[in-house]
């Protein structure tokens, strides 16, 4: 049985790690493309609704409902909030 002195394992060694990364490397920008259109497409907004109008300051033009009456009163008894429940 022949031994191996330790530079040459160490060289071997070095070699499959070397060797082990440039792969690697090769397969992260072989698959960069793939990811950066991932991510271009779950960053673009999303439309906002068309029967909905734009919020601003004073509630949702256009849609009066009793909940967005309700965001927008003044005090606690002008916003008709319906009575707790007694239990």
């Amino acid at each position: 049985m022949q031994v191996m002195s330790r530079r040459a394992l160490s060289r071997i060694i070095l070699s499959g790690l070397l060797l082990l990364g440039a792969l690697s490397l090769r397969t992260a920008f072989a698959n960069a493309g793939a990811v950066t259109a991932i991510d271009a497409s779950q960053l673009l907004p999303s439309d906002a609704p068309g029967l909905l109008g734009p919020i601003n300051e004073k509630g949702r033009v256009g849609w009066e409902c009793k909940p967005e009456r309700a965001a927008s009163a003044s005090s606690p008894s002008a916003a008709e909030l319906p009575l707790a429940d007694p239990r």
